[in-house]
């Protein structure tokens, strides 16, 4: 039978892949009138070098936690960006069950978004692209169960666009966990952006059954959990800060183990006033879309391990954002004595 060995949760602001120096460039370029909180601070280029080097720190515990916990096949909750899905079909939960997927390692284009910017296009390179195996058994395997169990996912075997690639939200931590990307993967896509998304309890039942399928899956081949994106960012939308109190909760019931409370943390919030991104253009809401939606995917992925407590490896505000980044994990010693029961 397959076992857990591992679960990490991280986030994957392309902030975290440029160089400290630039943040305040780009903090300068975003800052037109509205478009941050009159109350968000302004790092300093000291502050700005030390905060991009704790993130390049946790990225490094974190990779190393995966090395030790020397998984054969990975599963990433992960979200898309009108890359592979856009308005004309978005699922709420879909898994891709192909032989495999390539994609950008970190973003067809250069630097981070800005506004009425254009961005120059990478190459398709081995050092930006990069074809990874997927793990067609354990997907399969994945969609019939979760059937069974109450869920409607959808499924892919290709990719509706393959000249986009893979979405972000999972080959960014495959390229810093993993940067060979040589090992099985299997992405399971959380709408997290395009209203009506999921409430965040039910991310925590998706997790959940994910694990006990995980549990069941007759192969005997080691499986690592990961949680891509989040914590809380508006980016561009007008007055855009940091919900320091919602990343707390959030961090807070994950060192706890209670992803059932970090799911309740999120869908407190579902009901209040909710800026345009909100919705992702669909005109229709439930909440929390934008970056703070991929939340959904760490208490996915901390459902996986519920029960037991998760390290927080570090918590860093990048205020030219604005986000809130985080980088969590459970070993394997803690990890197995979650349960489904």
């Amino acid at each position: 039978m397959a076992g857990l060995c591992s679960v990490i949760a991280t986030s994957h602001s392309p902030f975290l892949f440029i160089a400290g120096e630039e943040w305040g460039r780009i903090r300068e370029l975003r800052g037109l009138p509205g478009r941050y909180a009159p109350d968000a601070p302004v790092d300093q280029a000291e502050a700005n070098l030390a905060k991009h080097a704790r993130c390049v720190s946790a990225f490094a515990e974190l990779r190393g936690q995966l090395e030790k916990a020397r998984p054969d096949v990975l599963v990433i909750f992960g979200d898309d960006q009108d890359e592979q899905f856009g308005l004309a079909t978005m699922p709420s939960v879909a898994v891709y069950a192909g032989e495999e997927f390539a994609g950008y390692r970190v973003s067809r284009f250069e630097g981070v978004p800005l506004p009425g910017g254009k961005r120059a296009e990478r190459p398709r390179t081995d050092e930006h692209w990069a074809t990874v195996p997927g793990c067609p058994s354990l997907a399969r395997h994945l969609v019939t169960g979760l059937v069974a169990a109450g869920f409607d996912p959808a499924w892919m075997l290709s990719l509706p666009d393959p000249e986009e690639g893979m979405s972000h939200a999972f080959m960014r931590p495959l390229h810093v966990l993993r940067p060979a990307c040589d090992l099985a993967t299997v992405p399971v896509f959380v709408n997290c952006f395009y209203g009506p998304q999921p409430t965040a309890r039910r991310c925590y039942q998706l997790g959940r059954a994910v694990r006990e399928l995980i549990e069941s899956w007759p192969e005997d081949l080691r499986v690592a959990v990961i949680g891509s994106g989040g914590l809380w960012h508006t980016p561009l939308d007008e007055a855009a800060t940091i919900d320091e109190e919602f990343n707390a909760g959030i961090l807070a019931a994950l060192e706890a183990g209670d992803a059932a409370a970090m799911a309740a943390t999120f869908d407190r919030g579902l009901a209040a006033d909710q800026p345009p991104s909100a919705a992702g253009g669909t005109g229709m809401t439930l909440g929390y879309g934008s970056g703070t939606g991929e939340t959904r995917n760490w208490v996915a992925a901390a459902a996986v391990a519920d029960g037991v407590p998760g390290t927080v490896v570090d918590s860093v505000p990048i205020w030219a954002s604005p986000i809130g980044v985080a980088f969590a994990y459970w070993s394997e010693d803690k990890v197995k004595e979650g349960s489904v029961a």
